[in-house]
């Protein structure tokens, strides 16, 4: 069974931080981009970083998908790249 890296975020019980694993940001987009890839859906990371309406796309279809893990991970993702939205 694979844990997520957002998984260990959102997970209570879990031992791991954020701050215990490398460039977390960096494994966030890596879980995302494959949780994505599982529903169908591809991402470009360079667009994902530089236009905010894709972005938003992104992570909306993450946290209305009807896969748990992709829901947590959209979520912790939103907080690393909007902030202000949360």
């Amino acid at each position: 069974m694979h844990t997520y890296i957002c998984e260990l975020h959102t997970d209570r019980g879990a031992s791991a931080s954020w701050a215990d694993l490398p460039t977390p940001d960096l494994l966030l987009e890596v879980d995302f981009k494959w949780l994505m890839a599982g529903q169908g859906c591809w991402i470009d990371p360079d667009r994902l970083h530089q236009e905010p309406g894709y972005a938003l796309d992104c992570v909306r279809t993450a946290i209305n998908s009807p896969c748990d893990a992709l829901r947590r991970c959209g979520h912790v993702l939103q907080a690393a790249l909007m902030p202000q939205a949360g």
